[in-house]
């Protein structure tokens, strides 16, 4: 697994395209969003960065190949697929990192007052994301290419408009129900319970999928 790892984080590294993408995605979040509540700003730009680092690797096998590398590997199918599931962790706290130093510096130099750190609002970012990823992990082990980016680029949309809501200063935070389920232990148990059940359906997808 330690080979997927190191092969995902150089091909991302060496993507201009990518490396762009990471560095103007905070000022780009920041500039759009028009948002009283900067904590639900910093979940925000938590879930967008750790959506970008975690497709990025489906899209880079695509364009450069990389599929039939990975299968040649001394792993099986079912380890490619456990690690794509552990990646998001990994991505998780890159995320966390990344944008605690670059909001950290933003805040530095005076130009937005926005949380850089918000243990709170990294709770809610993590079983968020965990279900999320939970969608869009079958449809790319099953789905062609051109399928799998659509329904990635679908269920991105309508989190990141759900996000935008919850930043935005015309929602009642208190009464949101969404938030209420993400501010709740329940949603946990939610991500727990969708996260093992995606991982098992990816597995069986992708042992009988024909490379």
């Amino acid at each position: 697994m330690l080979r997927i790892i190191n092969k995902d984080l150089r091909l991302m590294l060496a993507s201009n395209m990518q490396k762009g993408l990471m560095l103007f995605i905070v000022p780009l979040l920041l500039i759009i969003i028009e948002a009283q509540h900067m904590d639900w700003m910093y979940f925000v730009i938590l879930i967008s960065m750790t959506y970008i680092l975690i497709m990025t690797p489906f899209s880079l096998d695509i364009s450069n190949k990389t599929i039939g590398m990975i299968n040649s590997l001394p792993i099986s199918r079912r380890e490619i697929v456990v690690y794509r599931y552990l990646s998001i962790f990994i991505y998780i706290l890159i995320s966390i990192i990344y944008s605690g130093i670059y909001l950290g510096i933003i805040n530095k130099i005076g130009l937005l007052n926005v949380d850089y750190f918000n243990p709170s609002m990294i709770a809610k970012a993590i079983p968020y994301t965990m279900i999320i990823s939970s969608i869009m992990f079958p449809a790319n082990f099953k789905f062609e290419a051109r399928i799998a980016q659509m329904v990635n680029a679908f269920l991105y949309s309508g989190t990141i408009v759900l996000a935008f809501n919850l930043a935005q200063t015309s929602v009642e935070i208190p009464t949101n129900i969404i938030t209420r389920i993400l501010e709740g232990p329940i949603s946990i148990l939610i991500a727990a319970i969708f996260y093992t059940l995606s991982m098992l359906l990816s597995i069986r997808i992708y042992e009988n999928r024909d490379l």
